[in-house]
């Protein structure tokens, strides 16, 4: 709260000036929140990067699919895994 009100006169390229300066401090602070605000983003991974990081085959990735131990996920015609869920399937099995 303002405990009393002070008037000046002040020229206007000086109030510009000020203006300016608390509206980019502001706009700095606004940016810097967004920032860390951001999710993180899911990588994905090819099937012969799957198949580099498992140390298998496209035959044993493909069975992995069918029996439930990996999921693909599909972009149009291409299919990916989720690196996160590659891990998990390297921790679990």
């Amino acid at each position: 709260m303002i405990d009393r009100i002070v008037l000046l006169s002040i020229p206007i390229e000086e109030l510009k000036e000020i203006i300016g300066q608390v509206v980019d401090e502001k706009l700095k602070e606004f940016g810097s929140s967004l920032t860390n605000k951001t999710p993180p983003q899911k990588e994905f991974l090819s099937r012969k990067d799957v198949c580099q990081m498992l140390q298998i085959n496209s035959i044993t990735l493909w069975r992995y699919v069918r029996d439930g131990r990996l999921k693909q996920h599909r972009v149009g015609r291409r299919v990916f895994f989720l690196a996160e869920e590659v891990r998990n399937t390297l921790i679990n099995n």
